[in-house]
């Protein structure tokens, strides 16, 4: 994912970004911030994400996390000005996936990248389900644009 954003990031690739400072309190001065805090900032921005598209569905069973990668790719400093972006990439008929950045905000480098995958599940039963096309909708309402549907992937395990 960040090999496009060798040269730096565009904040208008993202549907939704955030200024944010990097904590200076879990490290020593000057000491690079630590992986659980960068960790930590990004779960907060697909969490914000995901909160605002099950609002604007009216959705109460929503979508659960069913995979998260995360890859730390730069140093952040405490206090560092940072972005963070989040987007939806693209889309199987149980699951969306999100794309979220989080960079500096004067050198536009990139610190750390995720990527989520967020799965629909039967309350009921749970199982797998399909997302409600309501959901759909506010997710592509939310980023402005119809997702990519991709071929649902064999479970490896």
């Amino acid at each position: 994912m960040t090999a496009a954003y060798a040269l730096g990031v565009d904040a208008a690739l993202f549907s939704m970004t955030d200024d944010l400072v990097a904590p200076t309190e879990t490290q020593a001065a000057g000491a690079h911030v630590v992986d659980y805090e960068i960790q930590r900032l990004l779960s907060l921005g697909w969490q914000r994400y995901v909160a605002g598209v099950r609002e604007a569905a009216d959705d109460t069973q929503g979508a659960v996390v069913r995979q998260i990668t995360t890859s730390f790719e730069g140093e952040c400093h405490g206090g560092d000005r940072l972005v963070r972006g989040v987007r939806a990439v693209h889309r199987t008929r149980r699951t969306y996936v999100l794309e979220e950045l989080l960079w500096d905000a004067a050198t536009k480098r990139p610190v750390a990248a995720s990527r989520v995958v967020m799965a629909s599940v039967d309350p009921e039963t749970g199982r797998a389900a399909p997302i409600p096309d309501d959901l759909w909708r506010a997710i592509e309402a939310f980023e402005g644009r119809e997702l990519e549907t991709v071929e649902s992937r064999p479970d490896p395990g």
